[in-house]
């Protein structure tokens, strides 16, 4: 059974996926798709938006209005959204993507590093014995880390590769 974490430990990992955000210059856009399904069952797109995330949640009424005002110009269909937000710089989708993965993984860094110095601090000041270079927890969890830091510049690297693929291909 897993450790059961506190509504603080989700603040804090959120906290360090916007710093990962910001480190690695995300600008993070959405594109709104205002459809319905045609008597053939084809897609049919009446309107399409694509912005910067802060202008949907600030604006996401203007969204809705333009929905219920095309559900009353075309009453035999059913209109509805589809919303997707991606990255603009890289172009990967914000969900199951590449770059959630390496934020993912650099706010886990970050975090862990954290708790090594939390680790660190207190030993020292608790525990007379206490050596950073011998104490075997510590040994273990900074080749962990390492690795942890390993992958991220892959990822990172991963990433880069793709950005410059999909600026080739424009």
């Amino acid at each position: 059974m897993g450790k059961q974490e506190n509504l603080s430990d989700y603040y804090e990992m959120a906290k360090y996926e916007a710093k990962a955000e910001r480190e690695l210059k995300v600008e993070s856009w959405f594109h709104v798709t205002i459809q319905y399904h045609d008597d053939n069952g084809n897609y049919v797109i009446l309107y399409t938006y694509d912005l910067p995330r802060e202008m949907y949640f600030k604006y996401d009424w203007v969204i809705r209005w333009r929905i219920a005002k095309l559900q009353c110009k075309y009453p035999r269909y059913c209109v509805y959204s589809s919303i997707s937000f991606y990255d603009k710089r890289s172009g990967e989708l914000m969900f199951d993507s590449c770059l959630r993965k390496l934020i993912s993984a650099k706010a886990k860094v970050s975090k862990a590093e954290k708790m090594m110095r939390e680790y660190i601090e207190y030993n020292r000041q608790n525990n007379l014995f206490f050596d950073e270079n011998t104490d075997e927890e510590l040994v273990k969890f900074r080749d962990k880390l390492e690795r942890k830091k390993l992958e991220c510049a892959e990822c990172e690297k991963r990433l880069e590769q793709l950005v410059e693929r999909r600026r080739n291909n424009q």
